[in-house]
């Protein structure tokens, strides 16, 4: 008997062009010597719906769709006892972890995708109740993700956010906050917050490669500070572009225990989908949860 691999697939995503190639994957899998279902995603039966009604114990479960689709079946993998190892086909319009932990769509159109492959650890995190992938955050921009159509998207790619995101740049506020960072205490005023576990967030490198571990039980903390006058977006936007790390607007730590409070209740996004509002944000990582497999 060789393994048994779930292929989850969300139909709409990456402009529905991959469901044409579902087949091919599939008949590569077999041939490999795997054990295939195929389970396609509905409105109200997500990820994590089919794992809990799927009557197998996969040892691979692979999905095909964009952050949210991923952060489904992480999700329904954190609430299993026993968590099978995961991949996915990239097909959301930035795709930041998929960057990070080196895998693209490409390598699942060639022959013998599992006969060669990498596994990779990952921590995960978890905002209150909610876990996440690789970044939960609030503040400047973060709503363009969930705000932006799919039919935008579809047509416009990446530009989408841009244009989505100009509208947003007028409407820029700042948030007073207290941190707790394993045990540090910091007070902050800022336009922007993060917790993250990936090299890039919205497209965009805020760290340097050497910084940026998956599984090191620790996450980058990062905070775009309050400028003191409006020239001084100018240069925020500069240093983001330019990658200036070390930029003075920039707020910047690393931390497995993290609490953060405000007399607001902020806007939290997880994975670029929004999650709901909260005066406390209690988010800690559990170190090495998940095993992603890359293939080669």
């Amino acid at each position: 008997m060789g393994k048994q691999v779930l292929l989850i697939v969300n139909p709409n995503a990456g402009k529905g062009k991959v469901q044409k190639r579902i087949p091919e994957i599939k008949e590569d899998l077999i041939k490999t010597g795997y054990n295939v279902d195929i389970v396609n995603t509905k409105k109200n039966f997500s990820a994590k719906n089919i794992i809990k009604e799927y009557d197998k114990k996969p040892d691979i479960v692979i999905c095909c769709g964009g952050d949210g689709t991923v952060n489904d079946l992480v999700t329904a993998a954190m609430e299993l006892e026993e968590r099978p190892k995961i991949s996915f086909i990239p097909l959301g319009t930035i795709n930041d972890f998929a960057r990070t932990i080196g895998l693209s769509r490409k390598k699942y159109f060639t022959k013998g995708i599992f006969k060669n492959y990498s596994e990779k650890k990952s921590d995960i995190g978890k905002i209150n109740e909610k876990y996440f992938t690789y970044v939960a955050a609030f503040g400047a921009f973060t709503a363009v993700s969930y705000v932006t159509s799919q039919s935008l998207k579809k047509c416009l790619g990446k530009l989408a956010y841009f244009i989505v995101g100009i509208k947003y740049f007028f409407k820029i506020r700042s948030y007073k906050i207290n941190l707790d960072i394993d045990g540090e205490k910091i007070e902050k005023e800022c336009i922007y917050g993060s917790v993250s576990n990936s090299k890039s967030i919205g497209g965009f490198r805020w760290f340097r490669k050497r910084d940026i571990a998956i599984d090191d039980g620790k996450f980058e903390v990062l905070l775009i500070k309050k400028p003191k006058y409006k020239i001084q977006y100018l240069s925020i936007v500069f240093d983001i572009l330019l990658k200036r790390y070390q930029s003075k607007n920039f707020f910047y730590r690393q931390g497995s225990k993290i609490e953060i409070t405000s007399e607001k209740s902020l806007a939290w996004t997880v994975d670029g989908e929004f999650v709901g509002r909260t005066k406390d944000a209690k988010i800690s990582n559990c170190k090495e949860a998940v095993t992603f497999i890359v293939p080669k």
